[in-house]
């Protein structure tokens, strides 16, 4: 089972497993979509124990149109589909997002089989993790909770648009420390400027090399990416960075790829919140 949990960061935690959900949950919105009506309502009875409420579609196609008229928060997709299918939908999703520059939203993949191609077809169209079928209440409950925590603070404007808060998080530095570090408002304005288009830049050849699951590019870039996290003291994901390097070195990237992703989601965010000091 892949998951929205990163290696180290609490998979195992007994907390995860529990029924309750965060308060915030009841005001968000889910998205199924899957052909298959037995499944659909598995997928409904979980998240209606969850408190989160949600609509289903049985294609892609009828998907988007949903998304026309409302916002979700999450998507949980079959990957495979009548009329328009999960990766051909999630293509169109992100392609929409990168013309409204509007949040992206976490879209997870439903599979029964993910061997090294249905992975890169995974990345390649744009979803950030997957499960595999049959599922359990945990499992899905395990991956909402990592995927739904910054959801909060996406709030919906009229009309069912959607913008995101970039939020400080445990660890990453504030611009007073910053200046403090390196002396000025000048330096610190030039180097994060400087950070955050070589990182951008970055980011963008790793999902390449992610794509055509080539190990050692993958690597080098992601080597690139944490120097310019460790030069600013966030140990947590350093640490991630650093293991994914030496596993992805040894095992390929379509083993880690779950990993990477998830690792690849904190740099976009933490990026972002960079770009707003």
């Amino acid at each position: 089972m892949s998951s929205g949990i990163p290696p180290g960061d609490g998979g195992g935690d007994e907390s995860l497993l529990s029924t309750t959900s965060p308060a915030y949950w009841q005001r968000l919105k889910v998205l199924v979509v899957d052909d298959h009506p037995a499944y659909c309502l598995l997928m409904g009875g979980i998240l209606n124990q969850l408190g989160l409420g949600h609509e289903v579609c049985r294609d892609g196609r009828a998907a988007l149109a949903a998304m026309d008229v409302q916002h979700f928060d999450l998507i949980l997709t079959d990957c495979q589909m009548p009329v328009v299918d999960g990766y051909a939908m999630t293509r169109e999703i992100r392609c929409r997002e990168r013309e409204a520059l509007s949040a992206r939203i976490p879209i997870i993949a439903l599979t029964s089989n993910l061997g090294p191609n249905e992975a890169r077809l995974c990345l390649e169209a744009g979803m950030d993790a997957w499960l595999i079928k049959p599922l359990t209440f945990a499992q899905l409950r395990n991956v909402l909770v990592y995927w739904l925590a910054d959801a909060d603070v996406r709030v919906p404007k009229q009309g069912g648009e959607a913008h995101a808060r970039v939020v400080q998080k445990r660890g990453w530095p504030t611009r007073a420390v910053l200046v403090q570090m390196f002396g000025g408002n000048e330096v610190v304005e030039s180097m994060l400027r400087s950070l955050v288009h070589e990182a951008q830049q970055d980011l963008r050849a790793l999902s390449s090399a992610m794509v055509r699951l080539d190990g050692v590019a993958t690597s080098q870039h992601l080597h690139r990416l944490i120097g310019s996290v460790a030069f600013l003291g966030v140990t947590s994901m350093e640490k991630r960075g650093i293991r994914l390097m030496t596993v992805v070195s040894i095992d390929g990237v379509a083993l880690h790829a779950r990993a990477l992703v998830q690792l690849r989601q904190d740099l976009v965010r933490y990026l972002a919140y960079l770009s707003t000091l």
